[in-house]
């Protein structure tokens, strides 16, 4: 099982409950920003809400960090390979 968040507290419960976790730093509510603000936005400012996004989620300790859900197919397909090589999520 895989679980998308995009709070930390959503990161928490996935790891509690063994799944993979995979936290989004450009959508949702850490971003903070609809879909047009983030498209209106200039590169350094994108990168700068990427990163604070990034610190802030990243303490939750997730297995992977992603911009979007747009980029969550790479993800499932490591994850799908780590499963073959034997391995389960931290929890």
């Amino acid at each position: 099982m895989v679980k998308v968040e995009n709070i930390g507290v959503g990161i928490d419960e996935g790891r509690e409950a063994g799944c993979w976790t995979v936290a989004v730093t450009l959508s949702g509510n850490e971003a903070g920003v609809t879909p047009e603000q983030l498209a209106a936005m200039s590169d350094e400012e994108v990168q700068k809400l990427r990163a604070r996004a990034s610190d802030v989620l990243g303490r939750h300790r997730p297995d992977y960090i992603i911009d979007t859900v747009a980029d969550l197919l790479p993800v499932l397909n490591d994850i799908e390979q780590r499963l073959v090589n034997g391995e389960r999520p931290k929890g």
